[in-house]
């Protein structure tokens, strides 16, 4: 579990003098992040998501309120348990090769069978050709896999991924979802959390999304409530007599499109429903064009909850 309590994080530098006083951060944040859930963290810039991330890695200490790690602060559970991450920012030696960076991470990290977990890695990420590039040479993509494979070297009950597609081909991006993925299945357990900007891809990994907003939590979404099991469908029909009054007295409710007489919102209640009430829509003669579910885009809750 991953617990922020009432947490206040304020910056009092000399930028923050120059400003008028101190700068708060982030505002009263109370969030809980369970064991086996993946969270993404979205807002616009300037919201917190790097203060929020970099009180959960120990970097920084909260002005008040607690921050906990399975029942320990931050700093002490990273130091005993350790913590898969992924910078925004990949900042590796530049004159290491790839080889030789994940070799330091897994002798830094202690990991069991250290050259055959490197090798392993490598394969996985798929930058095994490029093992001995110097890192300064390595293109955008190559180094994001491999700032994710040192990631990967050592077993960690939590994972924190920062940006982690930028850079990525659209192949990639999607690897990347069948990596978490593979991870999460190894412990179900483990919690990511991933502050992203790519909403469509956050909105194919994550379970929960807290939306950040000058400092709070503007709300929390979960994606996989049973709303999003059983999403309203748009169905279409063709244009032949007796089809409109046959949708709406099968599916009670529906609600035609604009613009479009033919197409309807149907909202059933379970999948075994639409099935039943499709097929006696069918039963009456009625030529089905279309059925598709119905679910609002992440990018759509996001802003829709803006406004």
């Amino acid at each position: 579990m991953i617990r922020f309590t009432d947490v206040v994080k304020e910056f009092a530098g000399p930028l923050a003098r120059a400003r008028g006083g101190p700068v708060r951060a982030l505002d009263g944040v109370t969030l809980e992040v369970p064991p086996g859930t993946a969270l993404g963290i979205v807002g616009p810039n300037g919201a917190g998501k790097s203060t929020l991330i970099r009180l959960l890695l120990g970097y920084i200490r909260p002005t008040r309120g607690r921050v906990e790690v399975h029942g320990m602060g931050p700093r002490g559970y990273v130091e005993k348990h350790g913590v898969a991450y992924v910078s925004e920012l990949v900042a590796i030696p530049p004159s290491w090769t790839t080889r030789g960076a994940l070799d330091a991470y897994a002798a830094l990290a202690e990991v069991e069978h250290a050259r055959a977990r490197v090798g392993e890695v490598m394969e996985r990420m798929e930058i095994a050709e490029v093992a001995q590039r110097r890192v300064r040479y390595l293109s955008k993509g190559n180094l994001q896999r491999l700032a994710m494979a040192q990631a990967l070297l050592a077993p960690r009950g939590v994972m924190v991924l920062d940006e982690p597609t930028s850079g990525l081909d659209p192949e990639w991006i999607a690897r990347l979802r069948s990596v978490v993925a593979e991870w999460r299945a190894e412990d179900p357990n483990r919690i990511v959390l991933i502050a992203s900007h790519n909403l469509d891809e956050l909105e194919r990994t994550a379970d929960r999304v807290a939306v950040l907003e000058s400092g709070r939590v503007r709300e929390l979404l979960d994606l996989r409530s049973a709303e999003g099991v059983n999403p309203p469908y748009r169905l279409e029909v063709e244009d032949t007599p007796g089809a409109v009054e046959a949708v709406h007295e099968i599916f009670p409710g529906a609600l035609e499109e604009e613009g479009a007489p033919w197409a309807f919102r149907v909202e059933p209640a379970s999948p075994r429903e639409v099935s039943e009430r499709l097929a006696a829509l069918l039963a009456r003669g009625v030529v089905v064009r279309a059925l598709a579910p119905q679910r609002l885009r992440l990018e759509e809750r996001v802003r829709g909850g803006a406004r």
